[in-house]
């Protein structure tokens, strides 16, 4: 298997997004924060946060292959209750912070 790094980008499908969520879509952004957190904890996760204006957040992925990363981006609770929007781009961390 040949290991890479993976980012995808998240987008919310409404503007308003963040300033105006159901209960239902709170909930799913909690399953998504738990989501990560496990990959995260797995070894799989480098990164993820969104940016400060919420139009669209990141999840850096490592030590994955390319069918692994669109199983992780395809089955994030947010992409899956459709909430948002997911694009994976191979990515290749060239300088990190220790």
């Amino acid at each position: 298997m040949e290991t890479r790094e993976f980012l995808y980008q998240i987008k919310p499908l409404r503007p308003d997004f963040m300033e105006n969520q159901s209960a239902e879509e709170k909930n799913t952004l909690e399953s998504h924060f738990f989501y990560l957190q496990n990959l995260l904890q797995e070894g799989k996760l480098v990164l993820a946060g969104p940016c400060l204006d919420a139009s669209f957040g990141i999840v850096i992925l490592q030590d994955v292959d390319n069918e692994e990363a669109t199983h992780i981006m395809n089955n994030d609770p947010a992409i899956v209750h459709e909430i948002m929007t997911g694009e994976l781009f191979p990515f290749r961390i060239s300088l990190l912070k220790k």
